[in-house]
């Protein structure tokens, strides 16, 4: 990427960043012969802030965390399919399997999760998910740390310490974009997603490849060591999700773990896990907003995917992103409707082993004509996400600034003008608009597809995503005050403006420009659904 100082940058905001290479206003303009409001937001058709509250309180009314198969998940989607009936939703059907679901008790409750170092309780933050359980008084050994590529042997019989190194949060060095707003906020506008770093337990959560090597040997448990104070750890739900294994694990903060690290020759420590497993249910959700062809030979669809399980009140919450989209667009007849929108709701994220592990029970796995008709895709999620920050003599606190938050289009320009105008339009704000495949506005990389673009990738059809940067949200601590219902409402706003476009949109116009876009990122990226 280009170098360009910060200061030249921002004052050259109006050349640098308002307009895309190409961007024509004409192009994205809503055709003469629709419903206006498919394609420009009609604030009566959108949902409240006080409606998206009132929502995620019943989302968050039966235990907080929504892992799948829970109680809290149940009534989740219960509450999803109550309101998409509601709104006009039709010909909905669950593609349900069982499986084996492990739980522990949550913070700030750990009373099932402790750790003692020769007699003296060290403050855990969090335990490892899916890591099997100890006997009720815990296992006793030894404490070593792990080193890379030692003999197994060594750990046999002691519990063990991995220290991580500081991840990078979701930038990979070389994040341009099409589009920024709000760069002034930003200590590096050239490389936004840097400043997740600082506070983000991604991707370093998980044992990674000391996993396999602990097992292997026979160690009795694992300590996992965050460089994170314990106010941004407190809670961490491990992400990518492990499937069940057997080797109780804890997390420590930056300092309890330095104290451990001191005590480690010949120390002892009993590391305690009470955990359960016990068969549930899940299901993936599929429903139609039908369009005005719905049912006949000639009908087209815009796909509305997320995920609908997860550990805070906003990793989770595009399912009722997704809600608003269809209220909005039930405020539009039928007739007027051009596509359908149709609504896939999955619940594997967070189950253990995540998608890849439940890849033979998704639906579309068995029928892969499901999406015979669908001829763009959308995912959407962690909305409504605030800004943290810690330092310079002050604790870990909200800003009041909206967290990050990034939308993906795919390789198309038209795409890249619709994107852009309906960020402006809806005065979105601190989001970045990449088009992964293609140099950026500086010349540099635009990253992978995070999130829920994979989708329209493997469909190879029209894509456009969204998500919030996640910092504070990988917890389970980010319940309902974390939440910012205004910040939800804009970013549905603009989210409901693309959908609009790309049911109104010739298909020729929006055709994705082949390119080798980086297929990495969490989420559904990596693979599609």
């Amino acid at each position: 990427m280009k170098k360009i100082e910060r200061r030249t940058f921002v004052r050259g905001l109006g050349a640098a960043v308002t307009l895309a290479p190409g961007f024509d206003f004409r192009s994205a303009a809503a055709p003469t012969n629709g419903n206006p409001s498919l394609t420009k937001v009609n604030p009566k058709f959108l949902i409240t802030a006080k409606e998206v509250r009132d929502l995620h309180a019943i989302k968050d009314s039966k235990g907080g965390p929504t892992m799948a198969g829970s109680p809290s998940w149940h009534n989740y989607l219960e509450l999803l399919e109550k309101e998409l009936r509601a709104a006009g939703v039709v010909d909905i059907f669950r593609n349900p399997w069982t499986f084996t679901r492990w739980s522990t008790t949550e913070f700030p409750d750990d009373s099932n999760w402790s750790l003692h170092v020769d007699g003296k309780k060290i403050k855990v933050a969090s335990y490892g998910c899916n890591s099997g359980k100890t006997p009720p008084d815990g296992v006793t050994g030894e404490l070593a740390a792990y080193k890379e590529g030692a003999d197994p042997e060594h750990y046999r019989g002691k519990i063990v310490i991995v220290m991580k190194e500081r991840g990078a949060g979701g930038s990979n060095g070389s994040d341009d974009y099409e589009f920024l707003s709000n760069p002034e906020t930003f200590p590096n506008p050239l490389i936004p997603r840097s400043e997740e770093a600082a506070l983000s337990p991604f991707p370093i959560m998980g044992l990674g490849n000391a996993q396999a090597t602990l097992i292997k040997g026979g160690a009795l448990g694992a300590i996992i060591v965050m460089p994170l104070s314990y106010e941004a750890l407190a809670g961490v739900y491990t992400f990518g999700v492990p499937a069940l294994y057997d080797l109780p694990t804890l997390y420590l903060d930056k300092d309890a773990g330095a104290q451990l690290l001191q005590a480690t020759i010949k120390s002892r420590a009993t590391l305690r896990l009470i955990s359960k497993t016990e068969e549930a249910q899940a299901y993936q959700l599929f429903g139609y907003l039908p369009g005005k062809d719905y049912g006949t030979a000639d009908d087209k669809q815009v796909l509305l995917v997320t995920h609908t399980d997860g550990p805070s009140i906003s990793q989770e919450n595009g399912g009722l992103g997704i809600l608003s989209m269809v209220k909005y667009f039930s405020h539009i007849p039928k007739s007027e409707r051009p596509r359908t929108l149709m609504i896939f709701y999955d619940c594997r994220h967070y189950m253990p082993g995540a998608e890849r592990a439940f890849a033979q029970q998704n639906y579309a796995t068995a029928h892969p004509d499901v999406y015979k008709n669908v001829v763009a895709a959308m995912g959407i999620e962690h909305l409504g996400q605030l800004q943290v920050t810690e330092g310079d003599g002050k604790p870990y606190r909200k800003t009041g600034q909206a967290e990050m938050s990034s939308v993906w289009i795919t390789n198309n320009q038209h795409l890249v003008d619709i994107a852009i105008k309906s960020v402006k339009d809806n005065g979105l704000k601190r989001v970045q608009v990449q088009c992964p495949g293609r140099k950026g506005l500086h010349g540099g990389e635009q990253g992978p597809w995070y999130g829920l673009g994979g989708i329209a990738r493997t469909l190879h059809v029209a894509g456009a995503s969204t998500m919030g940067s996640m910092t504070a949200y990988w917890s389970t601590k980010a319940r309902m005050d974390y939440l910012d219902a205004d910040h939800f409402v804009n970013q549905m706003a603009t989210m409901s403006q693309i959908c609009g476009e790309l049911m109104v949109a010739d298909l020729d116009s929006i055709k994705t420009v082949e390119s080798a876009a980086p297929a990495g990122g969490r989420g559904r990226g990596r693979g599609g659904a």
